[in-house]
């Protein structure tokens, strides 16, 4: 039962802190509720059972995109960063429902008990080799390509965020007398 209202606590937070990352004018506002959503996931990750993806939320996502963003937020000058007419907040709002309905399907599964191997070969390899053993060899062999490619599509927005941090800041310092 503490199980149960661990995760409710933690899927509130997390929705309610993704609230916070498409409504909030602030940027500072902004990350702080990214943060606050980031450690909620990694807290339904760690009540899953699931210690290495819990693990690897904190360090890869709580703290080096966190920081990552803390670092664009430095290099883009205040007035570009606090414009507040943004064409992505409809967009955010409007995504809302299919983020509830993912969360709701979440909590269906998790109160149901579905397994994702009915016959047990997931838990069976996590209790021969352990979960981190299981994770590494699953990623690294049937998901290998997608890893991969999501690595690239990090890569591509890190270079792409600092390059626009630093056009912005080459135009607001051509235009200061």
């Amino acid at each position: 039962m503490i199980q149960w209202i661990t995760f409710l606590l933690f899927s509130l937070l997390a929705v309610v802190s993704s609230l916070g990352v498409v409504l909030l004018p602030n940027p500072v506002y902004v990350i702080l509720s990214l943060l606050s959503s980031l450690i909620a996931i990694a807290g339904v990750f760690f009540v899953a059972g699931a210690e290495l993806v819990g693990a690897l939320q904190l360090l890869i996502y709580a703290v080096a995109v966190t920081v990552f963003y803390v670092f664009v937020l430095t290099a883009v000058p205040w007035e570009k960063a606090l414009k507040k007419d943004s064409h992505y907040r409809v967009e955010g709002v409007l995504s809302f429902p299919i983020l509830l309905l993912l969360y709701l399907e979440i909590l269906l599964t998790f109160s149901l008990g579905i397994s994702v191997s009915p016959k047990g070969q997931i838990k069976e390899l996590s209790k021969k080799f352990g979960n981190t053993e299981v994770i590494g060899s699953i990623l690294f062999s049937k998901y290998f390509f997608a890893f991969e490619l999501v690595s690239l599509v990090l890569l591509i927005g890190m270079i792409g965020a600092v390059i626009i941090g630093r056009k912005e800041a080459q135009t607001y310092d051509s235009n200061t007398p």
